[in-house]
């Protein structure tokens, strides 16, 4: 008698925690994921490097739950205001950026940033700080 309570119990908790499940997210529950290309030769984590030095970066964006439509770089010297590098438009899940730059010929701190920007507004935003010696 025993056991079959046992048995009478996890069959209910088995059926219990395999319930109705929501098979439709709302907007939102997914986020865009921008990531850093990880291959010999490109430069992915912030970093000490030499003025005027030249370093690839390579960046992959994979949509989340709303579409994507805009991509962007910017650079920030010394902490101050972001300039516009270069921009895209987004059509391919994933999309895939490569960009060679020069790092300038003094000594300070380059912050590069790589947005994306959804049809709903939402803006993802991932950054690379540099630091010029």
């Amino acid at each position: 008698m025993r056991s079959l309570i046992i048995i009478a119990a996890l069959v209910l908790a088995f059926l219990a925690n395999t319930g109705c499940t929501k098979e439709d997210q709302p907007d939102g529950d997914g986020s865009v994921d921008i990531t850093f290309r990880l291959d010999s030769g490109y430069t992915w984590q912030n970093d000490t490097v030499p003025q005027s030095d030249t370093l690839r970066i390579g960046v992959t964006v994979t949509k989340g739950s709303d579409d994507l439509r805009s991509f962007f770089v910017d650079v920030a010297y010394d902490g101050g205001q972001r300039i516009r590098q270069d921009s895209a438009h987004v059509n391919d899940n994933p999309f895939y950026y490569e960009k060679t730059l020069i790092t300038r010929d003094q000594a300070g701190t380059e912050t590069w940033w790589f947005s994306v920007d959804e049809y709903d507004g939402d803006i993802t935003r991932r950054a690379l700080t540099l630091t010029v010696q």
